[in-house]
C-alpha cells in the first residue's frame, strides 16, 4: 500500500498530518486517510467513527468539531472555518460521479467513468446538522445553520437557517451578542496555519 493511502486511526495519524495545531483531539476510532493533505488548527476535534480522506486538501480551523460518523471525502478542497460544528452522520462530498453517459463504478476502466469535483467551504461559525449532505462546489456562509437531514446543493447565505431537501431558507440566525463576541475576540486568533 502506498504511503498516502495508509489508513490510520486517532493519534496514529497525528505525525503524518500536514499541520496539527495545539490541543487537537483525534479520538481513537477516527479514521484518517492521506493525512499528509490534512491541516487541523488549534483546539479542534475529530470524534470516533468519523472518516476523513485527504484525497484533496482539507483544512479545519480552530475550535471546530467533526463529530461521530461524519464523512469528508471526494478529491477536491474542503475548508472548514473556525468554531464550526459538523453534526453526527453529516457528509461533505467534494466529488460525485457523472452518470449521464458514464458508468458509476470506480473499478471500471477510467475512460468509461467520470467524476465532477467542487470545493466545499464552511465559513466561520457555521453549523451542519445531523445527517446533512453537502454537495460539491457549495459554500456555507458565515454562521449559517443547516438543519438535520438537509440536502445542500447550492451556496447558503451567512447567518441563515436552512432545512429540507433541497435546503431552503426558513429564517435568520441571531448573531452572537457583543459581550460574547468580545470574549471570543480576546482569545488568540493569530497563529493560523
Amino acid at each position: 500500500m502506498e504511503i498516502g493511502m495508509m489508513e490510520m486511526m486517532g493519534d496514529n495519524a497525528r505525525p503524518r498530518l500536514k499541520y496539527c495545531g495545539e490541543n487537537v483531539k483525534l479520538y481513537p476510532l477516527a479514521k484518517i486517510v492521506r493525512a499528509e493533505n490534512i491541516e487541523i488548527d488549534d483546539n479542534s476535534r475529530i470524534f470516533d467513527f468519523a472518516y476523513v480522506d485527504g484525497l484533496g486538501p482539507i483544512k479545519i480551523g480552530k475550535y471546530s468539531f467533526i463529530t461521530w460518523q461524519v464523512i469528508i471525502e471526494g478529491g477536491a478542497k474542503c475548508t472548514i472555518g473556525d468554531r464550526c460544528f459538523v453534526g453526527p452522520g453529516a457528509k461533505l462530498l467534494t466529488s460525485t460521479y457523472k452518470f449521464n453517459g458514464y458508468y458509476t463504478n470506480e473499478f471500471l476502466p477510467e475512460e468509461t467513468r467520470g467524476t465532477d469535483y467542487g470545493d466545499i467551504v464552511l465559513e466561520n461559525d457555521s453549523y451542519i446538522g445531523a445527517n446533512a449532505v453537502i454537495m460539491p462546489g457549495v459554500t456555507i456562509g458565515e454562521g449559517a445553520v443547516v438543519g438535520s437531514n438537509a440536502f445542500v446543493n447550492k451556496d447558503l447565505e451567512p447567518w441563515g437557517i436552512y432545512v429540507g431537501s433541497p435546503a431552503r431558507k426558513v429564517g435568520e440566525r441571531q448573531k452572537p451578542t457583543d459581550e460574547r463576541k468580545a470574549i471570543i475576540d480576546a482569545m488568540d486568533w493569530t497563529k493560523h496555519f
